[in-house]
């Protein structure tokens, strides 16, 4: 399935598109739609999608700027530009950006299908050469000096001094002065060992870093990978340039990791090491890299990654078991969970229960014994002891007589979980989960905004956009987006069901500007349209 956004400032076009294609009978999927391209930025870098169908003429951000930044952080997304006007220097402007297709409005759904084929075949066939071993021998064997990565290799373990660096540097063409640099090592895990797979890595990671003349990477081995990136300038960022850097960092991340596994079948885990402002300092921010991939690696993590996902010394413990504890989904959940999560969660977890709970008390006994477990670990992976925050007693007499009621059940297991997240609040220690539960909060308090987005919510936990989207989706096991939909759908399914309503009211009420497209947004999240959803609940 291709994810495919939308950017259209007019709302009938938009309409046209959404409505007029069977989405559910293509392989394309609609992932995300927008009215211009400054709010559109902030989706597509979350939703990250295959596809983007873009107006050209919009108002804050047009399409042909918007494409620019798309290609630059988020290369594989192939774009196709819709216009009204059928001038040469809007084709000759879209051609230079990179965009794929140049399409006058109006378009067909027929047309418009054609064109995504086009493109998905394109894109099945760039899949395609990355196969083509012996042209990717060629290309590996021409794309880097082995002397030079021997040299850089030297410099970033600390065995070349500084200003002996910037003099060998301009031989092999490496210019090393900046004002801060901020180092990637990306470490590679092949599965099956093969040559072209590996061979493949390294060819996207060529083509991707092309497009960053601020930067310096080399191979340290077949599966390991360093990058400089030196600070950008005032004049190219427009503002804090440590900031753009350090966003760029991530972007370069994300679009590696994404093109490498959806390319190869090979996994990629990327340390983020520290900022630093002296050149012989980026060798200490390399070692730290490389710890964070090292350190990953060893626990089976794909992931992108900063010093904060290494244990902490004098921790009185190891906050790795939250990372993924025994692979199991209750866990995976209760780990960044809101307490008002709790009552979905304990849906989901004992819907097996049936309606009939007295013939289901054996069942009960097994379930309750189960969420015990788990709230167990998540307090005893933080030192902890769950018998001392447990809201009642933990022995088998009072067990048994919690599961012969259903009521009672459901008060205990409540207030149980609800402990839970309250002493895993209390006593996290990593910056990330902060950082989560910051965010959700203010997602939570302000979803009814039409205009909230990745980088609003960004700013106000003061990361970069990129790190953000990046950290909430590794933390939470959802993205920006899907969480904000989430709480946007929970809260219009309270409305529906306990209010009088109309659905466009809603749409507004739930932060949406367009009430068609809540509709849509509603019946792919639920299988129900509002006016459905109301009816089954009378």
């Amino acid at each position: 399935m291709y994810k495919v956004f939308l950017v259209e400032d007019e709302i009938v076009v938009r309409e046209g598109i959404r409505n007029s294609i069977p989405w559910d009978k293509t392989p394309y999927s609609l992932a995300g739609e927008a009215p211009d391209g400054e709010m559109a930025l902030s989706m597509i870098q979350d939703i990250k999608p295959d596809i983007l169908i873009t107006d050209i003429r919009m108002p804050f951000m047009d399409g042909l700027a918007l494409s620019r930044i798309v290609k630059k952080t988020l290369p594989w997304i192939k774009i196709i530009i819709l216009s009204g006007h059928d001038e040469f220097e809007y084709a000759r402007e879209a051609i230079s950006v990179g965009v794929e297709e140049y399409l006058l409005k109006p378009v067909s759904a027929r047309d418009m299908i054609a064109t995504l084929d086009r493109i998905t075949k394109r894109i099945d066939e760039e899949k395609e050469r990355l196969l083509n071993i012996e042209k990717l021998k060629a290309q590996a064997r021409s794309s880097a000096d082995i002397l030079r990565d021997k040299w850089l290799s030297d410099f970033m373990k600390g065995r070349i001094p500084a200003v002996d660096a910037i003099e060998k540097g301009r031989e092999f063409g490496v210019d090393l002065l900046a004002r801060s640099y901020i180092v990637l090592v990306a470490g590679i895990v092949s599965p099956a060992e093969k040559e072209e797979q590996l061979i493949s890595v390294k060819i996207i990671l060529l083509a991707i870093m092309e497009k960053y003349a601020n930067s310096v990477w080399f191979s340290e081995n077949d599966k390991q990978f360093v990058i400089i990136l030196k600070e950008m300038p005032n004049n190219v960022t427009g503002g804090d340039s440590r900031a753009a850097t350090e966003e760029l960092a991530y972007a370069i991340a994300q679009a590696f990791k994404y093109e490498a596994e959806r390319n190869t079948g090979c996994r990629v885990m990327v340390g983020i090491g520290p900022v630093t402002e002296r050149i012989g300092e980026i060798a200490k921010s390399c070692s730290v890299a490389r710890k964070i991939v090292n350190y990953g690696i060893g626990k089976g993590l794909a992931q992108i990654a900063d010093s904060s996902l290494l244990p902490k010394e004098g921790d009185d413990f190891d906050p790795s078991p939250l990372l993924n504890i025994d692979g199991d989904m209750f866990l995976t959940k209760l780990k960044y969970a809101a307490k008002k999560d709790i009552d979905s969660i304990i849906q989901e977890y004992t819907k097996g229960l049936g309606s009939n709970f007295s013939e289901n008390q054996m069942l009960g006994y097994f379930v309750l014994g189960e969420i015990i477990v788990a709230a167990s670990k998540i307090v005893e992976a933080m030192g902890g002891d769950i018998r001392k925050i447990a809201p009642f007693s933990l022995n088998q007499e009072d067990i048994q007589h919690i599961v012969n009621s259903r009521g009672l059940f459901f008060e205990k297991v409540k207030a149980l979980l609800s402990a839970v997240i309250e002493y895993r609040d209390a006593h996290t220690k990593g910056r990330y989960q902060s950082v989560i539960v910051k965010a959700r909060e203010y997602i939570d308090r302000n979803f009814t905004a039409a205009d909230i987005s990745l980088y609003s919510t960004a700013s106000h936990v003061g990361i970069s956009p990129n790190h953000l989207s990046t950290v909430f989706a590794q933390e939470t096991g959802e993205n920006f987006i899907e969480y904000l939909t989430r709480v946007r759908m929970e809260k219009a399914k309270q409305l529906l069901q306990d209010t009088a309503m109309k659905s466009a009211d809603i749409a507004y009420e739930t932060g949406f500007s367009d009430p068609h497209y809540f509709s849509y947004i509603f019946k792919k999240n639920t299988g129900l349209s509002p006016r459905e959803f109301r009816l089954s609940r009378q």
